[in-house]
């Protein structure tokens, strides 16, 4: 097929025909691959392990040793955000290599192949790898994708590589296999629901002219097929309850509403920081897929009847899908991360761009364009990967390894300070130890004594240290002291000792442990900012 096909002269949904199915090898493909591996690569595998990222690091170190997820640590994201790090834990330890740094690897690979995806998804919806490339080129862009590319494992890295694949599922009208994309991108983390599924719907009511209810009943079991075969699991281990309390309860009854549109400047600017130029490209691809839906819509309705273009009404679908996406997180927003479900979408944004350009263009001046957009993109990507480095993980495990020196065959508890039990591969006492986003709410509710319960119970159990995240409530300090005493920290992270260790090895422990008032993460902990 020749590169620089023009999109008029696609098939049009008044005569649906199958998508021709592309040739067995298509050369820009490795390229996409070896430019996104060295691009993520670049931005290197000692970022700091922050408090979510050794969450998923932890509870993948628990579903590899056979504990169910949810029966290891319990948080509110999907459960594959537990059992996809365990893959690169079974790698680690079948092979002798380090737990954190292979599930980082393997998670690396999975942003790149949501590179080669999105490179996909768009020459197949437009049929040109031209357009391809411009899509994964703005793909690889995205500066807070490629932080954690390397910086996981993160549960949005895979969730996003599922929404890409169900997004190619509906170019090819394969609907059953929508649904199970859909339903592994939600059981990644819930969010990706609002955009994918929306997508998938509009796609079967825009292109599956007469097979709509067919369709939609494929895409519906093709949703049931990963959550009966979690349900199994979880049933068969003993975790139903907990996942279903984990996955839907917390969620729909603990967690407060935190909509974007009072503190729009603040995360605004937060956005920006986030992903620096790029925040350019998420925005006007997204606005360009919106506009270009909305004047599809209204061309429908004055010319009803008319032909309609098929790649016009795939992308008035995935507009359908933005749109979904953005209103969610016009209700819900937590964070820059949150975007993630719309990363694709505004991709291919960027490609409908060009597409309708394109017939502008001779076509060694389009081929032209795309390389010089493709090397800018390259070039800019990597340079954020590299300028962006962080070896913050080297401080810590020294630390872990510092403290450990002082009292070998220690315990940890964690109150929203999993690193240690991550580098030192040790579990906690109880699988609470995230009380934040509706979570200590639930656990006032189901403890036995409620939440000043367990905070006793900290204390009770009696392990060598406490780990106290970054930052943290002046209640939870209150809550191990005086029993525990404040040694020392790490960054995202502090160390409590027991104070029956003696002064000698308190002393030690403030040693190992760096303590230092004038240093950030040594000093004692700063209270948790109001709100």
């Amino acid at each position: 097929m020749d590169v620089s096909e023009r999109i008029e002269e696609r098939p049009t949904l008044a005569r649906p025909a199958p998508r021709r199915p592309w040739s067995r090898f298509d050369p820009v493909l490795p390229v996409v691959a070896v430019v996104a591996g060295t691009t993520y690569a670049l931005h290197g595998f000692d970022g700091m392990l922050t408090r979510d990222l050794a969450i998923y690091s932890y509870a993948g170190q628990q579903v590899a040793e056979g504990v169910p997820p949810y029966l290891g640590v319990m948080n509110r994201a999907g459960p594959l955000a537990h059992a996809i790090p365990a893959i690169g834990v079974l790698v680690a330890r079948g092979l002798g290599l380090d737990d954190l740094y292979t599930m980082r690897i393997f998670f690396m690979l999975i942003a790149v192949a949501c590179v080669c995806a999105v490179y996909v998804l768009g020459r197949d919806a437009f049929r040109s790898r031209l357009v391809g490339v411009v899509t994964a080129s703005t793909f690889l862009t995205f500066s807070g994708f490629i932080h954690y590319a390397s910086n996981g494992p993160r549960e949005k890295t895979p969730m996003t590589l599922f929404i890409v694949l169900a997004l190619w599922a509906v170019v090819h009208r394969r609907w059953f296999t929508a649904g199970v994309f859909v339903s592994l991108a939600t059981l990644c983390l819930q969010i990706a629901f609002f955009a994918s599924f929306a997508a998938v719907v509009a796609g079967v009511l825009l292109l599956a002219s007469g097979t709509r209810l067919r369709s939609l009943l494929r895409v519906a079991l093709g949703g049931a097929v990963p959550v009966a075969v979690l349900a199994v699991w979880f049933a068969l281990a003993g975790s139903l309850r907990a996942s279903i309390d984990a996955f839907v309860l917390i969620n729909y009854r603990y967690t407060t509403p935190d909509p974007l549109l009072p503190m729009l400047e603040e995360k605004w600017e937060a956005l920006q920081v986030a992903y620096d130029f790029s925040v350019w490209l998420l925005v006007g691809g997204v606005a360009v897929l919106l506009l270009h839906g909305i004047w599809q819509i209204f061309r429908w309705v004055v010319r009803r009847g008319a032909p309609v273009e098929e790649t016009a009404t795939l992308m008035t679908a995935f507009a359908v899908g933005a749109g979904a996406g953005l209103a969610w997180n016009i209700k819900e927003y937590d964070a820059w991360p949150d975007l993630f479900p719309l990363l694709p979408l505004a991709a291919l944004g960027i490609g409908l761009l060009f597409a309708l350009v394109r017939p502008m263009l001779a076509s060694s001046v389009a081929i032209g364009t795309v390389v010089v957009l493709a090397v800018v993109a390259t070039v800019l990507s990597m340079e954020e990967a590299w300028s962006t480095r962080d070896d913050r993980l080297v401080q810590q495990r020294e630390s872990v390894e510092r403290v450990f020196d002082v009292v070998p065959g220690a315990t940890i508890t964690s109150v929203e300070g999993p690193q240690p039990l991550v580098l030192a591969q040790l579990r906690n006492p109880t699988r609470h130890q995230m009380f934040r986003s509706g979570l200590q709410d639930y656990l006032d509710d189901e403890w036995p004594g409620g939440l000043d319960g367990f905070r006793r119970g900290i204390v009770e159990d009696a392990t060598t240290l406490v780990t106290l995240g970054h930052p943290v409530s002046d209640r939870w300090r209150a809550a191990v002291e005086p029993e525990y005493v404040y040694v020392g920290g790490a960054p995202d992270f502090y160390w409590y000792a027991r104070a029956d260790l003696g002064a000698d090895t308190i002393a030690r422990l403030r040693e190992a442990a760096g303590y230092d008032p004038d240093d950030e993460w040594a000093r004692p902990p700063p209270p948790e900012p109001a709100g």
